[in-house]
């Protein structure tokens, strides 16, 4: 079957002709990728996208390609593929475009398993971490009361909320040295329990 009866067929949505062109002449799509290769990747162009914007073009010149023009239809997939390619370029190229790909992808992996939105976000914004955060130290706090005798408990409540020394002596009627030496046998407890 020529040519000009497989664009004929291929024009009525023949995919079986549509199929015997493209494999007939899809050495001009890969002759034009090879040749835009290293332009397309200094732009940041995924191939994938530039090749869908070949066989798109190579599409059209099927369906635009009329014989009575009397050029080759070799020539006119190669102008049309051609011309395609270098509009998407241009896309690219263009300063619009160089202020997008400027910009970094906040999921891009830029140290291992590392990506820029985990570089930079702030955990105290973060509402799970500041949940978890706060689930812990409740943990802790009674993991450290249950294992405290009712006076250190006492002294303990106290400190927590930011009695000192002296207001704590007064509130519990105990002297300084007992005062003292509860809140060192809460030291010694709450660090093992914290090494545990």
């Amino acid at each position: 079957m020529d040519d000009e009866e497989l664009i004929r067929r291929a024009k009525e949505n023949d995919e079986e002709a549509k199929n015997m062109l493209y494999e007939k002449y899809k050495y001009i799509i890969d002759i034009l990728m090879k040749k835009y290769w290293s332009s397309s990747r200094e732009l940041g162009i995924d191939t994938h996208e530039l090749e869908q914007e070949a066989l798109y073009a190579f599409s059209d010149a099927l369906n635009s390609f009329d014989r009575k023009k009397e050029v080759k239809l070799s020539t006119f997939i190669t102008v049309c593929v051609d011309r395609r390619i270098k509009k998407v370029l241009k896309k690219y190229s263009g300063e619009k475009a160089k202020l997008l790909n400027s910009f970094y992808s906040l999921d891009y992996d830029y140290e291992e398993g590392l990506t820029l939105k985990d570089m930079i976000s702030d955990e105290s914004t973060d509402p799970l971490y500041n949940l978890t955060v706060e689930e812990d130290f409740q943990e802790l706090v009674d993991k450290i009361e249950n294992s405290l005798s009712p006076a250190e408990l006492e002294t303990f409540k106290l400190l927590k909320n930011g009695l000192d020394r002296s207001t704590i002596m007064l509130l519990t009627n105990r002297n300084e040295k007992q005062v003292d030496n509860a809140i060192q046998r809460l030291k010694n407890k709450i660090r093992d329990i914290i090494k545990d």
